[in-house]
């Protein structure tokens, strides 16, 4: 009995799809143009969040001590600091290490090398594990005894977190919206559909059809129009981000790596068939709610 109504399901699915060949056309393409969007939209917030993570591990809470504090006492203050929980890792940086470093940045300091001894004092440098935490961390650490100045990405790390908040809400709602949008269109189609078969749909439930076994072609068919949308997204969207990201490497620009796209794409498949099924859904229960009177 279960074998005998998968089969008729199908059977009919495939000749829902074969005699509104156009209109399926026409729906699998405008769900790929929506979930090409709708995937556009998550691998940008995915890339935005690399980005951000990237800049994150470039900011740093630097923390200067007074040139009379000396090394044995500068160094006791690392382990207390790397305690603290919004520190990721605290390395000290001697004055040696830190003039080294600003004559291999700054080219001309190193002509003046001769001229002028060191000035740089002892310093540690401070990764956070969350950049709205920057401030706090700043303020804490300007308390530590021995240490006489900070330097921090105030504005840049601020304007980082909000930035990357508003894009955030942003992509949700007009993820939202398409997914209404791909509900809509999924559900006008099934309607149509049920509309042109609504003899055959009213002949089915004369001689006792359940509403499951009616309903069931449908559902099959609206699914298969969001996956079927949704693989053509995700023929045009992998091969793009994986070449833009080939782009992005040579300038030294971080973008989410391969190995997340497989995840993305069934992701994107299952968005495609629960958008299909869903608009299928409403298409359905709104038809057969009530017994439809044939009139010629």
């Amino acid at each position: 009995m279960i074998l005998a109504a998968l089969d008729f399901i199908c059977r009919e699915t495939v000749l829902h799809l074969k005699r509104e060949r156009l209109i399926a056309i026409a729906t699998v393409s405008t769900v790929a143009v929506l979930l090409i969007v709708l995937g556009s939209i998550v691998l940008f917030l995915a890339d935005l969040k690399t980005w951000t993570g990237w800049m994150t591990d470039q900011l740093e809470v630097c923390g200067f001590f007074a040139k009379d504090t000396t090394r044995e006492d500068a160094l006791k203050t690392v382990d207390p600091i790397s305690a603290w929980s919004e520190v990721e890792s605290v390395r000290f940086v001697t004055k040696e290490e830190g003039w080294e470093r600003q004559k291999r940045d700054y080219p001309s300091i190193a002509r003046l090398e001769d001229a002028i001894d060191n000035p740089l004092p002892d310093a540690v440098q401070l990764k956070i594990r969350d950049p709205e935490q920057s401030a706090r961390v700043a303020k804490r650490l300007e308390q530590v005894p021995g240490i006489e100045a900070v330097r921090w990405g105030g504005s840049l790390a601020q304007s980082l977190v909000r930035f990357n908040r508003a894009v955030n809400w942003s992509g949700l709602v007009v993820s939202l919206l398409v997914a209404v949008a791909g509900i809509l269109i999924v559900h006008n189609t099934v309607r149509l559909a049920l509309h042109s078969r609504r003899r055959e749909v009213y002949i089915m439930q004369l001689v006792g059809a359940t509403r499951a076994l009616i309903a069931a072609p449908f559902l099959l068919e609206g699914m298969l129009h969001g996956l079927l949308g949704a693989a053509l997204a995700c023929c045009l969207l992998v091969p793009v981000h994986m070449y833009l990201r080939d782009l992005a490497a040579r300038s030294f620009f971080p973008l989410t790596p391969d190995s997340a796209l497989l995840p993305f794409a069934l992701y994107l498949l299952l968005a495609g068939a629960v958008l299909g099924f869903t608009g299928s859904v409403f298409s359905v229960r709104r038809y057969l709610r009530h017994k439809p009177e044939w009139h010629g």
